[in-house]
């Protein structure tokens, strides 16, 4: 009996130790891997992407009154708001870039010293929406694959002021959608986007503008022209290149350079279809140049450039100091000369367009880094 207790002690004993020692050291699972395959813990966890966004509204403010002021002068209010926003989206070799660059500016003046009504005399000093969307992929080195989309207008009607007041734009009127897919090369301060495939479509949805000849390259059958039938929007199919860059290059001085050109395949046959809008070409001989002439021709004048540079001095993180200018050479625009004529008189094609502006603004910054 003693013995029988013995033994069922002993038995007692060493299934606990083997249970113990099967907690200590489990037993491996099988492992749900197969050939080519992650496991499926694995599987289900995907990697996030990041996005880094940055909203920066501003807005200038310039003021002069003067009353028996020996020095003379001439009051003036001037508003500029304007906003720079962006939004990136980053997800492995995934690269989503979004720019919103928005200004509006008003100013009014007294030219002739009778506090003329306010209302009567504001004019625009800026008008700008530019957006731009990109996604690219990476593929080596600083190289990546990328598709663009960039729309270009502006708020409000333009006008060019003399004797006669002249209105050469409006909101959609022009407009300007680029779509491209080419290759981009990127580095941390700048980038380089180079495409043989773009799409650049123009819109003048203002038949005013149309009718006194600002066309903007949009084409316009002569019979239906005559009837009062008009097309709103010319699709061109060329290359793009854009250039971009964005650094400080010294303690709270930042340089910003934005340059983008253009060329129409199609523009060749345009100038020997609408002799009406390119009477100036037919004058100069155009029409008696071989292919060749014609071609280098075209390719000399009726590349569009547009040419943006920023300087900014920052005191504080809401105050700063600016200057910029912008150059733009656009063969379709037609601007008026000292005739009140609506024609395309700088050289033989277009105008060179130059914007300048410098002051003080006032940022709000918001910074907002997010994880998906």
């Amino acid at each position: 009996m003693k013995s029988f207790k013995f033994l069922a002690v002993l038995l007692m004993v060493s299934v606990s130790c083997q249970l113990m020692a099967q907690e200590e050291n489990p037993a491996p699972v099988e492992s749900q891997e197969t050939d080519g395959q992650q496991p499926a813990a694995e599987v289900n966890e995907k990697p996030k992407g990041i996005w880094t966004t940055s909203s920066t509204p501003a807005l200038k403010i310039d003021e002069a009154y003067y009353n028996n002021w020996s020095s003379a002068g001439n009051a003036r209010l001037a508003i500029t708001a304007s906003f720079n926003g962006t939004y990136k989206y980053v997800n492995g070799k995934n690269i989503w870039d979004n720019i919103a660059d928005l200004a509006f500016g008003i100013h009014w003046q007294d030219l002739d010293g009778k506090n003329t009504p306010l209302l009567e005399s504001l004019r625009k000093n800026e008008d700008k929406i530019d957006l731009t969307s990109t996604y690219s992929r990476a593929l080596r080195d600083s190289w990546n694959i990328n598709a663009i989309a960039n729309f270009k207008t502006q708020f409000y009607k333009g006008y060019q002021y003399g004797d006669d007041t002249v209105l050469i734009s409006n909101f959609m009127a022009p407009a300007y959608l680029t779509t491209a897919i080419g290759f981009e090369y990127k580095k941390e301060w700048w980038n380089v986007s180079l495409s043989f495939l773009t799409g650049k479509t123009t819109f003048v949805c203002d038949d005013e503008l149309i009718r006194t000849g600002y066309t903007y390259g949009v084409i316009q059958d002569s019979a239906d022209f005559a009837n009062g039938k008009y097309r709103h929007a010319y699709f061109g199919l060329g290359s793009y290149i854009k250039f971009y860059m964005k650094k400080d290059i010294a303690k709270n001085l930042n340089l910003y350079v934005r340059a983008e050109l253009f060329y129409d395949y199609m523009k060749c046959s345009n100038l020997n279809r609408e002799a009406n809008s390119r009477q100036e070409l037919i004058d100069r001989g155009y029409a008696s140049m071989n292919g060749g002439q014609k071609f280098g021709f075209s390719l000399w004048h009726e590349i569009d450039y547009d040419l943006e540079v920023k300087l900014e001095y920052r005191f504080s993180s809401w105050l700063a100091a600016y200057a910029g200018f912008q150059m733009k050479y656009d063969s379709d625009f037609r601007s008026t000369n000292e005739l009140g004529q609506n024609v395309m008189n700088k050289g033989a094609m277009g105008a060179l367009q130059f914007f300048q502006t410098a002051g003080l603004q006032v940022y709000f910054n918001w910074k907002t880094p997010k994880e998906s």
